[in-house]
């Protein structure tokens, strides 16, 4: 493939830019165009009329084959407005996630089941017990236990004081006929209480509100 200098004018649409800009830019392609052609052309040369010298001859070969791909490689590249490294796949997305154990409470809210969960958790203590809250609520990714907690659960703030984790939170509406299991309240806090202390470092003790309020079942 040869480089043409009106075929990049006409795909570029040079002829629209100011004089002296233009003259630059074509002065500049004129020079690279002619000095790969004249490379293509002594390489072609050398590809029909290699030397006598068996060794020189194979060196001069693989030598001019090698030139003529690349120039023919850069040259598509330019005409097609693609970077010369595309060729590269990209490197792939390191997985950042982290092994760790989730406590959900079991369909008849009393026991408590232990999963191992690949997760991607934030640096700081509030977001990790966002997404941790949000983890237990969704139950067990094995058995149908979403009926313990059977609302949408609004983080509202969460405070550290010592060793107590305090989550004040409020409930969305309520659509439908929503089971009722004894004590999923109960069990579904000591799930709660076991995922933060065991994946929160320094907390001992989790305390849950609603609006402020101490003591209250959300549900």
């Amino acid at each position: 493939m040869r480089l043409s200098v009106k075929n990049f004018i006409a795909r570029h649409g040079l002829d629209t830019l100011p004089g002296i800009l233009k003259i630059k830019l074509l002065t500049y392609y004129q020079a690279i165009v002619a000095g790969s052609n004249k490379l293509m052309d002594i390489c072609l040369y050398w590809i029909c009329n290699p030397p006598q010298d068996t060794k020189k001859r194979y060196r001069a070969l693989l030598l001019a084959i090698s030139v003529v791909c690349i120039v023919d490689y850069c040259a598509i590249s330019v005409l097609d407005d693609k970077n010369l490294f595309d060729i590269y796949p990209s490197l792939p997305a390191l997985d950042t996630r982290k092994t760790i154990d989730i406590f959900v409470a079991d369909i008849d809210a009393k026991s408590i089941l232990k999963e191992e969960r690949k997760v991607l958790l934030p640096q700081d203590d509030e977001g990790k017990v966002n997404r941790l809250l949000k983890l237990v609520a969704e139950g067990s990714e094995f058995e149908n236990t979403r009926a313990i907690a059977p609302v949408d659960i609004i983080l509202r703030h969460i405070w550290f004081y010592d060793t107590t984790c305090i989550i004040d939170c409020e409930l969305s509406t309520i659509e439908g006929h929503v089971p009722s299991i004894a004590d999923s309240f109960k069990a579904f806090t000591k799930a709660l209480e076991q995922t933060i202390c065991h994946n929160v470092k320094g907390v001992t003790r989790v305390e849950v509100l609603e609006h402020g309020i101490y003591g209250k079942n959300l549900w």
